[in-house]
């Protein structure tokens, strides 16, 4: 049930434009681009309009892009084709509260602005060893701009570096901002090994 009322109302949403209805990657994807290796196999979490997959496909990964909404899938699909990037992103609706992750496939998952905890471990061992995490959430200074918004989809402040810890991965990058600038937390951390792409 829980399934049928997310992806109602995210195609709602979503076709009401009221989502991130653009097809752009993260600023925060792009700057730190050099990290990722060319090629290779990635997966893009609540990827939406599929933005960010579209932005790996063209550095030239092959993408796995999974939403619960097909709305936003359709739309990303469409875009895919028309910028000739179709053969290189598989979108997929999954429910990521039941989706299992395959364990040591990806060499790049990205995750922006979608919190999911228990999806956390599940994701480190879905990547090869060296493979890159690129994750960014809202944190709990977000109240302060928006005092509306659900504490149950905000990190603490240090969480999401915790969170890596704990999943064994090495954190090359974190961040929270600062009280009075920034509400988001950022992360990229590696799954420790030889690279094996």
């Amino acid at each position: 049930m829980a399934e049928v009322s997310d992806r109602a109302r995210w195609n709602r949403k979503y076709g009401l434009g009221e989502g991130p209805a653009h097809f752009e990657p993260q600023d925060f994807l792009v700057r730190h681009a050099g990290l990722l290796r060319p090629g290779g196999l990635a997966l893009d979490v609540a990827c939406g309009f599929g933005g960010n997959a579209l932005y790996l496909a063209d550095q030239g990964y092959t993408v796995d892009a999974v939403d619960v909404s097909e709305v936003a899938l359709e739309a990303a699909s469409a875009e895919a084709e028309r910028r000739g990037l179709r053969d290189r992103v598989r979108f997929v609706q999954v429910d990521l509260d039941r989706w299992p992750v395959p364990p040591d496939r990806y060499n790049a998952i990205v995750v922006f602005f979608y919190l999911n905890r228990a999806l956390f471990p599940r994701l480190a061992r879905g990547l090869h060893p060296g493979g890159l995490l690129f994750q960014a959430n809202r944190n709990r200074r977000h109240l302060k701009i928006r005092p509306d918004f659900s504490p149950d989809y905000l990190l603490e402040v240090g969480e999401l570096r915790c969170m890596a810890e704990a999943a064994g991965l090495q954190v090359l990058h974190y961040a929270d901002g600062t009280p009075e600038r920034d509400s988001d937390s950022f992360l990229i951390a590696r799954r420790p090994g030889s690279p094996s792409f």
